[in-house]
């Protein structure tokens, strides 16, 4: 029975316990380094340069509309900026303006091509913000 028995091991060594210390290290560093990018992700999306509503649009005759809007500037040196468009009821595009922001609420005047029938926040961007918010 020695005989099978030195025939198992030999055919079924376990490996070196440095092998399974790296792998270990190396699975270890992967978790640490994915934790790691998903808090760094989180904090990045919690913690906005800018954010921003549209609170209201009213047409104002058949050349402009005027939209109220609320925004929050968290980092001024970030240079924030907002973009709005209006639509006309073919879904063209009659107006837009991109505009420099201050904090808290404010009523933009954009003019139109013609009537416009809806109208799209797209939101403020700043610095380092790619995403609109």
């Amino acid at each position: 029975m020695s005989h099978d028995a030195d025939h198992l091991a030999d055919r079924y060594r376990s490996g070196s316990a440095w092998a399974r210390n790296a792998v270990l290290v190396a699975g270890a560093v992967v978790v640490a380094a994915a934790i790691g990018w998903f808090v760094w992700a989180i904090w990045l999306h919690s913690h906005p340069k800018v954010g921003s509503s549209m609170d209201s649009w009213e047409l104002q005759g058949p050349n402009a509309v005027k939209v109220t809007a609320d925004v929050h500037i968290y980092d001024a040196a970030a240079h924030p900026s907002c973009t709005v468009l209006a639509y006309a009821e073919d879904h063209s595009t009659v107006g837009f303006q991109t505009f420099t922001p201050i904090s808290g609420r404010q009523t933009i005047t954009i003019k139109t091509e013609r009537a416009a029938t809806s109208v799209d926040w797209r939101g403020c961007t700043a610095n380092g913000q790619k995403d609109p918010q």
